[in-house]
C-alpha cells in the first residue's frame, strides 16, 4: 500500500492473461492496459489502525506489517512517478500504433496473397507455354512420315536407292562384286580425320 501525495498505479495481470489466451499478438498491445490507478490515500499525523482479513478457521493467519516513511525514499518516489508517467504515455502511443499496425498487417496479407496468386498464374502460363513448345516437337516427328517428299527423306531414299542398285544390279557377277565393293568402300570408308590423303 502506498500513501503518497500523487497518483500511484497497480498492474492488473488478468487483463493481459485474457488477451494472451485469445490472441498472443494482441497481448502485446494490451500489456499496458493492466495499469490501473489506485485510490489516492494520504496519511495524516495521528494513530492509524490497519485490519488484515485472514481465514483463521482452518489454520492460524500470521501477518507482519512493516511501515516505512516515504520521506526517506524521496528519490525513489520521484523515480516511481516518472516511470509510471512514461508507461501511461507509452500506453497511449500503443493504442494508436495498434491501429496503424493492423492496417499495415492487413495490407501485407493482401499483398502476400496477391504474390501467391501472381506466382501461381506465372507458373501456369509457363507450363502452358512449355506444353505448346513440346507439341511442336511431337507434331513434327509425327507429321513427317517416310516418303513424304521432304528433302531429308528424299536424300535418305536416294541413298537407299543407290544401295539397292549396287546390290541388285543385273549383269556379270564379277563386275557387280567390284562395283559393290567400290560403292561400299565409298559409303563406309569416310574420311573422319578430315585429311584428303590416304
Amino acid at each position: 500500500m502506498y500513501f503518497l501525495h500523487f497518483q500511484v498505479y497497480r498492474m492488473d495481470s488478468t487483463v493481459n492473461a485474457l488477451a494472451m489466451a485469445k490472441d498472443p499478438e494482441a497481448a502485446f498491445f494490451k500489456r499496458l492496459e493492466g495499469l490501473q490507478p489506485c485510490e489516492v490515500s494520504q496519511l495524516k499525523a495521528g494513530t492509524h489502525i490497519f485490519a488484515v482479513y485472514g481465514d483463521n478457521f482452518f489454520k492460524p493467519a500470521t501477518y507482519m506489517i512493516e511501515a516505512l516513511c516515504a520521506k526517506t525514499y524521496e528519490d525513489t518516489t520521484t523515480k516511481l512517478k516518472d516511470i509510471e508517467a512514461q508507461i501511461l504515455r507509452k500506453r497511449s502511443e500503443l493504442r494508436q500504433f495498434e491501429t496503424e499496425y493492423r492496417k499495415a498487417l492487413a495490407r501485407f496479407q493482401e499483398v502476400t496473397n496477391r504474390y501467391t496468386q501472381e506466382k501461381q498464374s506465372v507458373d501456369e502460363m509457363l507450363k502452358h507455354r512449355d506444353s505448346i513448345h513440346s507439341s511442336f516437337t511431337v507434331a513434327r516427328s509425327v507429321a513427317f512420315p517416310t516418303g513424304s517428299g521432304y528433302v531429308s527423306n528424299g536424300s535418305s531414299s536416294k541413298f537407299t536407292g543407290e544401295d539397292n542398285k549396287s546390290e541388285t544390279s543385273p549383269g556379270d557377277e564379277g563386275s557387280s562384286d567390284s562395283k559393290d565393293k567400290s560403292s561400299k568402300k565409298k559409303w563406309f570408308n569416310l574420311n573422319l580425320k578430315g585429311s584428303d590423303k590416304k
